[in-house]
């Protein structure tokens, strides 16, 4: 009997920014739809003592200014209640005392525990309840942004828990493995990843990277590659005409509601792609934000350890990477999955590439694998159980009619902003990428230049621009 695997033929990966499960889908749980929510009772204190309970009044902007803590010491505080990670519980009580030292105000600090009413994401929340959510996906690292996407290319982040930018000396990523056997993935991004600074992804721009058109139109001709990983927009375009659709706090949440949407609807429009392809929507890390799940124990991906995990702050003891960090959103989509399907198996985001490597290397898989993380992650094509295709739609212009408009903010407000340390990290990647690979651009840009988001989006475009151009006449034309 023929399994629905066997007409899977592409996995897609949009990888969001910075937002917690609780803080998302918390106040979804009930009756019909029994996840691992939240009752409303749950709180925690400042360091006066007063107690926060969660709420469901997040907004789509303006909670979350200063950007909360996420590095490995904020997260400790977060899950253990102290910074060196030590203690015996309760656990999951420091949120609070920990944007509190972001804030310096025991009273603002206690908007960490604010979390959506689901009527106000409708995109994401009506996927999750469309087809599956993941009430048990967890960061890979209890630590910031670049080490989790460091672990979703490659499985490890190398002995690293920080946000320092020199990741040429990355090990091999999932790209080349599928490579290896004659597989393709491509990551389509739209101001920037990450991945450019890996040195044999970073040295071969045409062979393994693709802007956001090239993913739709492979969508609409059928070429997609079998693995593809989108990047957000991480920044607004310089005129303003764009805003940024990543997520981070304190971006606006609606602009990650309509890049999730247009994603959805680019696989779900060409009925070969959508019959062939599992969509995997996912945030690299909890941003700071309030969950109530313990993180679990977890296999060390390679032995090595992050000597300085508190990025210079002497209490922090090393790290082993042998526990996951805090849990975060994660739906999957595929025409061959009932609606209302909740995923309570433990995965992180080396989860994804066990998957890729099961659907696409076969029997091979099992002695193919890049650490000892993905060779022991959980995989979630058991979700498929469907023997013929789903082929309803969603009228996500009716759910999102009832939200309000995104010419309700000010515009450009973004371009003014100071940048967050994310948005610094990856300033300093295109500086880094500039000086290893375009030694003939020259653009005199330094990072200590960049003062505003406009002046990063700036910056970011013109090297990318160049990087493609430059990789583009090396190959002798063509692209992803």
């Amino acid at each position: 009997m023929a399994s629905p695997l066997d007409n899977i033929k592409h996995l897609v990966v949009l990888m969001m920014e910075n937002r917690s499960f609780d803080h998302m889908f918390g106040m979804m749980m009930g009756p019909d739809w029994p996840i691992d929510g939240l009752m409303g009772t749950e709180a925690n204190v400042n360091s006066k003592g007063k107690s926060f309970t969660v709420t469901s009044d997040a907004t789509y902007t303006g909670d979350l200014t200063p950007d909360p803590g996420h590095h490995f010491p904020d997260v400790n505080m977060q899950i253990f209640g102290n910074f060196e990670g030590t203690a015996n519980g309760p656990f999951m009580q420091g949120f609070v005392k920990a944007y509190e030292a972001h804030t310096h105000d025991p009273e603002t600090a206690g908007r960490i525990m604010a979390c959506f009413d689901p009527a106000k994401i409708p995109v994401l929340t009506t996927l999750a309840k469309q087809y599956a959510v993941c009430d048990r996906w967890f960061a890979s690292v209890p630590g910031p942004t670049l080490p989790n996407r460091s672990f979703m290319h490659a499985a490890t982040s190398v002995g690293r828990t920080d946000m320092s930018p020199v990741w040429f000396d990355e090990s091999k990523s999932i790209y080349e493995l599928l490579d290896e056997f004659g597989k393709r993935g491509s990551i389509f991004y739209h101001d920037s990843t990450m991945a450019m600074t890996f040195k044999t992804l970073g040295s071969s721009q045409s062979k393994w990277f693709g802007l956001i058109d090239d993913f739709h139109r492979a969508c609409q001709q059928n070429t997609l590659p079998e693995y593809s990983f989108i990047e957000p927009q991480y920044f607004d375009s310089p005129d303003g005409t764009l805003q940024a659709s990543d997520q981070h706090p304190d971006h606006d949440m609606r602009g990650g509601e309509d890049l999730i949407r247009d994603v959805y609807n680019s696989i779900r429009s060409h009925p070969d792609v959508w019959k062939s392809t599992i969509l995997v929507i996912v945030y690299d890390e909890h941003g700071g934000l309030y969950d109530h799940v313990t993180p679990p124990a977890a296999v060390s991906p390679d032995g090595k350890i992050a000597q300085d995990p508190g990025e210079n702050v002497a209490q922090i003891p090393p790290f082993d990477f042998t526990r996951l960090g805090v849990r975060v959103p994660a739906v999957i989509v595929s025409a061959y999955i009932d609606p209302g399907q909740i995923d309570s198996t433990v995965y992180d985001h080396t989860s994804v590439i066990a998957t890729a490597r099961k659907l696409f290397l076969g029997d091979k898989a099992p002695t193919n694998f890049l650490t000892e993380r993905d060779r022991n992650a959980k995989t979630f094509e058991h979700l498929l159980t469907r023997d013929s295709v789903r082929d309803d739609r969603i009228d996500f212009k009716a759910l999102q009619d009832l939200m309000p408009p995104l010419a309700n903010l000010k515009k450009g407000n973004n371009l003014d902003s100071p940048l967050s340390d994310h948005q610094k990290m990856m300033v300093q990647h295109a500086f880094d990428v500039e000086q290893k690979f375009l030694p003939g651009l020259k653009s005199g840009v330094t990072p200590d230049q960049i003062k505003t988001e406009r002046d990063a989006s700036t910056y970011l475009r013109q090297v990318g621009d160049e990087l493609r151009k430059n990789q583009i006449q090396k190959a002798g034309g063509g692209g992803v």
